[in-house]
């Protein structure tokens, strides 16, 4: 019965999608983030609907002759786009044997660059980007919910949530955590407010039961953010105080000790957190002998191997035999898929995309403080504390394929346009 409602579903998305692109958009993000394996038992029945909204809803976009020229003026536009090429580059020039999904992931790269195109093509009005981003946080509190009732039903990590591991679900969750808090603690009516209490708690439970290391240390960067950015810093300092106590049942023995271990002395510390040091190391030596355009996507796992010998002697045996073990790939998006696998080519639209959204929301938000702009000033505002604590969660994981990131930098972009606008 699900997989006929499923393709009964199919056309009345295409429909939409071609006669209104928003829609369509919408559409397409929200299966991104409630992915259809999550209502297929983990198969892959629904993935059509992927084609079936992307293609729908550019059809729809070039129905309405769009100025295509325009979209060159956008700066997210040559970066999405260098960041592609820059993937292609890497499997060209690369010494190594390609892996055999290596063109596969960069075919994603550049339906991502499409999407991109599609958000700043389409939503660039004040109403569109915040209807776009409640519906995002409506199927993130969604999605939230449901990893909840799997930890209680024994996934005690939430693996597999949306086709990611713990890392990635958490890194996801704190994406969109400061939004749902900021809009909370910003709106005045009572029934909103309640609404994004709720959203904000299911978000921040899935957090804590991933027990996930990189999604905590990024759910404080995120909130850290927030406190310096949200104009409602008081506010902020009680709820933080009353989650604190309030969350404390929930942490587990073995969830604190994977905490402790962040910080613990490296003799002390577990091998899967050590094996990304050592890896991270491998990286940097990598990308010194392979600075432009990388040793090729996907194939850090291939490239590592002649470095093991100049980290003998500076890391414990066992550490260093497990960490290079061939199986292991890099687990850091900064110095192994970034600087490793694609270079500077690769890192440096990637770090641009992500540095030139942070300081223009900055700037904006310090000379764009009228009353009127008061709603998307604080949707920025917990966009960007969102930005930087997943970007703080995904250091320790492979996060280039991740398309949350990108899109949200992308809207973000448009909301600051939209400010300058008015």
């Amino acid at each position: 019965m699900r997989v006929l409602l499923f393709k009964l579903l199919l056309p009345v998305v295409a429909i939409i999608g071609f006669r209104n692109p928003f829609y369509g958009l919408c559409i397409y993000i929200g299966f991104n983030i409630v992915r259809p394996e999550m209502l297929f038992w983990g198969a892959t029945t629904g993935n059509i609907i992927f084609k079936v909204g992307l293609i729908s809803t550019m059809l729809g976009y070039l129905r309405l002759r769009p100025n295509l020229r325009s979209l060159r003026s956008h700066g997210a536009f040559w970066l999405l786009l260098w960041i592609w090429f820059a993937t292609v580059v890497s499997l060209w020039f690369s010494e190594y044997p390609l892996e055999l999904q290596a063109w596969y992931y960069s075919s994603e790269l550049f339906k991502l660059w499409l999407l991109g195109c599609l958000i700043l093509g389409i939503v660039y009005r004040k109403g569109q980007l915040i209807m776009l981003q409640n519906l995002v946080l409506a199927c993130v509190s969604f999605m939230s919910l449901w990893g909840i009732e799997q930890y209680f039903r024994g996934n005690e990590r939430i693996e597999g949530l949306g086709g990611q591991d713990s890392n990635g679900v958490a890194a996801l969750a704190v994406l969109y955590f400061p939004i749902a808090l900021n809009k909370f603690l910003t709106v005045k009516e009572k029934k909103r407010k309640i609404v994004w209490l709720i959203s904000t708690l299911l978000i921040a439970g899935l957090i804590i039961f991933t027990q996930s290391r990189g999604g905590f240390v990024g759910l404080v960067a995120a909130v850290a953010y927030l406190a310096f950015r949200t104009r409602k810093k008081k506010s902020l300092i009680v709820v933080c105080c009353f989650a604190t106590f309030a969350a404390s049942p929930f942490l587990t023995k073995e969830y604190i000790k994977r905490l402790e271990s962040i910080t613990v002395e490296k003799e002390e510390r577990d091998f899967s957190a050590g094996s990304r040091l050592v890896l991270w190391q491998a990286g940097v030596l990598m990308f010194i002998d392979h600075p432009i355009s990388g040793v090729g996507l996907l194939n850090f796992a291939k490239a590592k191997a002649p470095y093991k010998q100049y980290l003998a002697g500076q890391v414990d045996d066992e550490l260093l035999d497990y960490s290079f073990q061939g199986y292991k790939v890099g687990h850091g998006i900064y110095f192994t898929q970034l600087m490793a696998e694609g270079g500077l080519f690769l890192t440096i639209p990637y770090l641009w995309l992500i540095g030139g959204f942070l300081i223009g929301a900055f700037r904006i938000g310090k000379i764009k403080s009228k009353d009127e702009n008061t709603v998307l000033l604080d949707l920025l505002a917990g966009m960007e504390a969102g930005v930087v604590g997943h970007c703080v969660s995904i250091m320790a994981i492979n996060a280039l394929f991740m398309y949350f990131l990108p899109i949200q930098l992308v809207v973000g972009r448009q909301i600051m346009c939209a400010l300058k606008d008015q």
